[in-house]
């Protein structure tokens, strides 16, 4: 093996997770030289917005904030509000500007070297991760690994997806609240499913809208289109409008287990290493808080990395509601509409943050449909 294509570290893969680690990494005062980083993609489309909320003043991400809030609204039928979200504020980062400005700021790091290409392959040796590529073989301490996910689906587990299709519109008219982003709105038709439809203003006349299904599978681009397109001329009342920019895709929400057959030496971060929230598909704030604990253990200088785990009671909490959503004993946006209806805002959004304790979570508990939720802690806990 080449002294070159030796390094501490390898980040496989440059999306949220990986570009995360690298510039946390870079302001951390953990001591290394060389660090590499892959991906197959170049990173230079805005592929995705990420949204959510935090109660922390300060994140090295703040230079990207693209806008944050203080209210946000939420839409069912026979309920609406307008929520006061301090101490938290509604936080959002668009995908485009987020790979420019990690990129931007670890070229100038010398420790950082970055290459595009195909990863075909990890494992671990004794000392080693081996992280092979169409064109060449490199080793490190570590690989931390965001380009594979093995997930084991057992029987009887749900296997749902967060799937989603966004417009970024203008209208001719000022017909958004831009200091209030409707955070859910219950009103499409629901097909027997969970539907729900996000507007995040960027201006009075600008907004991203997207539609947003919680089930086991997504749907067609033509579905999509037209559940939109009817959301803008029926709900918003648009007689016309101007498509600037769309984003697709999905978020596992799993009871599943991603699981690591690449040995100790491979670090699993982002979906793969679990950060996309079972009951919710949120993502982004649980990166976040994985590669913080990831750092801290580099600074810590343990020998023998452990994976930040998860509390089991959220894992457990994550199961009964998926459990729910997918026997349909009741409508899942009856369910979210007692979450927001009966409880405080904010130890409800703590919660969804795991960051809750045990009191609000009994209190959270009480607020939903009690019979289908015990039916489905039986199934899940027995």
């Amino acid at each position: 093996m080449k002294e070159d294509l030796t390094y501490e570290y390898i980040i496989a893969g440059m999306g949220c997770a990986g570009l995360s680690l690298a510039m946390q990494l870079k302001e951390s005062g953990v001591a290394f030289n060389r660090v590499l980083l892959l991906d197959k993609d170049l990173k230079n489309k805005n592929d995705r917005t990420w949204c959510f909320w935090t109660k922390k003043k300060t994140n090295w991400f703040d230079a990207i904030v693209f806008k944050k809030w203080r209210h946000f609204s939420f839409k069912s039928d026979g309920f609406e509000k307008r929520f006061d979200l301090e101490p938290y504020a509604y936080v959002m980062v668009r995908g485009l500007d987020f790979y420019e400005y990690c990129l931007t700021e670890l070229k100038k790091d010398a420790r950082f070297e970055f290459i595009t290409d195909e990863i075909l392959a990890l494992k671990s040796e004794s000392e080693w991760a081996v992280l092979n590529t169409s064109t060449q073989s490199y080793k490190a301490q570590y690989v931390f690994n965001s380009a594979f996910r093995k997930l084991s689906v057992k029987k009887n587990q749900v296997n749902y997806v967060q799937h989603f299709k966004g417009w970024l519109i203008e209208s001719p008219e000022p017909v958004f609240d831009e200091a209030c982003p409707v955070f859910m709105d219950f009103s499409p038709e629901q097909q027997n499913d969970c539907r729900f439809v996000y507007v995040i203003p960027f201006s009075k006349t600008i907004a991203l809208v997207e539609y947003t299904g919680f089930s086991n599978r997504a749907i067609s681009t033509t579905a999509y289109n037209e559940a939109l397109d009817t959301y803008l001329t029926s709900n918003l009342k648009l007689a016309s409008y101007k498509l600037l920019e769309s984003e697709q895709g999905e978020i596992p929400m799993t009871e599943g287990d991603f699981t690591n057959p690449y040995g100790d030496r491979v670090i699993n971060i982002g979906t793969a290493g679990g950060n996309s929230k079972p009951s919710t598909g949120y993502t982004f704030y649980f990166i976040q808080k994985h590669t913080e604990a990831i750092i801290q253990q580099l600074k810590n200088g343990s020998k023998q990395f452990k994976m930040p785990v998860r509390e089991k009671r959220f894992l457990i909490y994550d199961k009964i509601l998926l459990d729910v959503l997918n026997k349909k004993t009741v409508p899942a946006k009856k369910v979210f509409t007692a979450l927001f209806q009966k409880n405080d805002l904010q130890h409800l959004l703590a919660f969804l943050n795991e960051e809750s304790n045990i009191k609000q979570d009994l209190k959270i508990m009480r607020s939903v449909p009690i019979g289908a939720f015990a039916a489905s802690a039986i199934r899940k806990l027995i």
